[in-house]
């Protein structure tokens, strides 16, 4: 089974004419404001599903900023993927800073959402005030045993849209603070997995925390995920492919450079995920 934890779709309102989204939403226009900038439907993600084998997704949006046009999306998602169950599953995006988010996240949930994520600020990094909006956020989803998908990114080396000013060290702070709840960290964690052999205290703290893979091949050596796994166990990371931006087909590539052994890679691909988010049939 193979099971991609990190996927974007967008609405057919956003792909036909992105441009009266872009005004007030600083994260969108970080990511998208370059026409470039790949938009996708449900039809273009069923269709590179299909081409990967992928059996699941978990499908998410964009972290708009304003509520009107965060609950139309989330909403949307939801509709989406209600027409494909047993394979699409509906996280809530939108900018934690947000009055909102709360309230929000809690009606997306009831209302039949799988969880929320990608949960991303791309101008500032995980200050005091976001680490308590993402705690509240956390405990909410421990309430209701789903998963919450997070933005983290390395501290170092070179800027690209959408890297975040954040620390390592906050967010080991966010680990803490969502004991208990099933976290997902975006983007191998930042970095994080690596510390993990420093200290034993660091990896007690990884029992309910994930990784996913998402645009590694961009950002890390292919040893680093090999490293991953040997200090962590290839049942702590997860396929995340940020499709658009990726294909699955580059994530085995990079898999095998790093000299992952089949089962490892059976691991990373699905198997670990089916098992922690309980999609297993």
């Amino acid at each position: 089974m193979i099971i991609d934890v990190h996927v974007h779709l967008s609405s057919p309102a956003l792909v036909a004419d992105r441009s009266p989204y872009l005004k007030g939403e600083v994260g969108l226009s970080i990511l998208y404001g370059d026409p470039a900038a790949k938009l996708v439907s449900t039809d273009d993600l069923l269709k590179e599903l299909d081409e990967s084998h992928v059996d699941k997704a978990l499908v998410m949006g964009f972290p708009f900023t304003i509520e009107e046009n965060a609950k139309r999306h989330n909403d949307w998602i939801l509709e989406e993927c209600s027409k494909y169950p047993n394979r699409l599953y509906p996280l809530a995006a939108f900018d934690q800073r947000a009055p909102w988010a709360l309230k929000h996240s809690e009606e997306f949930l009831k209302n039949g959402g799988f969880g929320l994520g990608e949960l991303c600020v791309y101008d500032e990094g995980l200050t005091p005030a976001m680490l308590e909006n993402l705690t509240a956020l956390a405990a909410l989803c421990r309430e209701k045993d789903a998963p919450m998908l997070v933005h983290v990114n390395e501290p170092i080396g070179h800027a690209y849209p959408g890297k975040a000013p954040m620390e390592i060290s906050q967010i080991m702070e966010l680990v803490i603070r969502s004991q208990g709840t099933k976290l997902i960290l975006a983007h191998f964690g930042g970095g994080l997995p690596l510390l993990a052999c420093l200290k034993k205290e660091v990896r007690n703290y990884f029992d309910q925390v994930r990784f996913d893979t998402a645009a590694m091949p961009f950002i890390f050596e292919p040893q680093a995920i090999k490293l991953g796994v040997e200090v962590l166990g290839a049942d702590k990371f997860f396929l995340g492919t940020d499709f658009p931006l990726l294909k699955v087909p580059r994530y085995l590539k990079f898999f095998n450079q790093a000299g992952l052994s089949p089962s490892e890679i059976e691991q990373i691909s699905g198997k670990a995920a089916a098992e922690f988010l309980g999609l297993g049939s």
